[in-house]
């Protein structure tokens, strides 16, 4: 359900129940690193996806939830449209790099 297992956790994410009230650096709370070694999969920022929500044009999906959101809202199964044009202080964006060995 979320990225460290099935029950939410304050702790292992930036949420409206950690209380912080704003955006967290990424490495802010190891204990919530997915099995994958990504952090900040739930919570933080909603992140921007490359569909578009239920195909209409004009509305991306975002997912993860933010540092505003309740529990339910940052569901690795929970998705949600915004429109693509518009901005807002909790949704952002991942840059990936590979790292070398």
């Amino acid at each position: 359900m979320y990225p460290w297992g099935e029950e939410f956790d304050k702790a292992r994410c930036n949420s409206r129940e950690s209380g912080i009230g704003h955006t967290t650096l990424v490495a802010q709370y190891p204990n919530g690193v997915s099995p994958y070694g990504c952090y900040d999969m739930a919570g933080n920022v909603w992140e921007w996806c490359a569909s578009w929500y239920e195909g209409k044009i004009g509305a991306r999906v975002i997912r993860g939830g933010s540092w505003s959101n309740r529990p339910v809202y940052l569901r690795m199964s929970y998705q949600k449209g915004f429109n693509a044009d518009d901005r807002t202080t909790n949704i952002g964006f991942r840059l990936v790099q590979d790292i070398e060995p």
